[in-house]
């Protein structure tokens, strides 16, 4: 499967229930790629297409991440708790985790709390995941690929909101600006926003606040 996939099976799964006109497609991080994808496939299937924390094509840095990620799903005696904790670290930044632990330690082991921290969501994420479940999202991660260059995107007629967080080390904010810029000469209703925080990638599941003041005049609107 292809991230191309997933946005024609969403699509066709519409048709079948014979929804034609979508108020807004949402998504972040890869979510926002399908989002993407859709878009692309079906340019008025949407009013507003908000991708958040993400970009229509894989980075090298993504690429490599995931590469990253594939030797340790396929040589790791842990492969899932293992491939989570270094997945942790792309979506969090060093201030993020300095603010979170200030080198603090557990108690009882003595253990640095960032250890324990990185152990719990490997755990945890085990728990939630088969293996091959993962590794499919990850392989979604590396098929990216919505077009070759942004002005390829100037047929979508939604209003496209780029959601960006200043400090994503995963999908950089350059990226969705650098997107921004090259579109507003072809598309008027583009607009890009940024999300401030020290914590990265994950800021989206994070800055409620900011992200409500960003979506709240998109759904308030009454354009349909």
């Amino acid at each position: 499967f292809a991230t191309l996939d997933i946005a024609g099976i969403f699509i066709k799964g519409l048709e079948t229930l014979h929804i034609t006109r979508l108020h807004s497609i949402i998504g972040g991080s890869i979510g926002g790629a399908i989002a993407w994808q859709m878009a692309q496939l079906a340019p008025t299937l949407c009013t507003h297409l908000i991708p958040i924390a993400t970009h229509w094509n894989a980075s090298d840095w993504v690429l490599a991440n995931v590469h990253i990620q594939e030797l340790i799903l396929n040589n790791s005696k842990r492969p899932l708790e293992d491939a989570r904790i270094h997945a942790m670290l792309t979506y969090r930044t060093p201030e993020s985790l300095s603010y979170k632990f200030q080198r603090s330690k557990n108690l009882d082991s003595g253990e640095f709390q960032i250890a324990s921290w990185l152990e719990h969501h490997g755990s945890k994420l085990k728990k939630r995941f088969k293996l091959n479940a993962y590794k499919l999202m990850n392989q979604l991660l590396k098929t990216i690929e919505v077009t070759h260059q942004s002005i390829d995107l100037k047929g979508i007629a939604s209003d496209i909101h780029l959601i960006a967080i200043d400090t994503d080390y995963l999908f950089v904010a350059a990226d969705q600006e650098k997107t921004y810029r090259e579109l507003l000469p072809h598309k008027e209703n583009i607009y890009y926003h940024t999300i401030q925080s020290i914590h990265g990638h994950d800021a989206f599941l994070i800055e409620y606040p900011q992200l409500e003041q960003i979506l709240k005049p998109i759904f308030q609107c009454t354009k349909a």
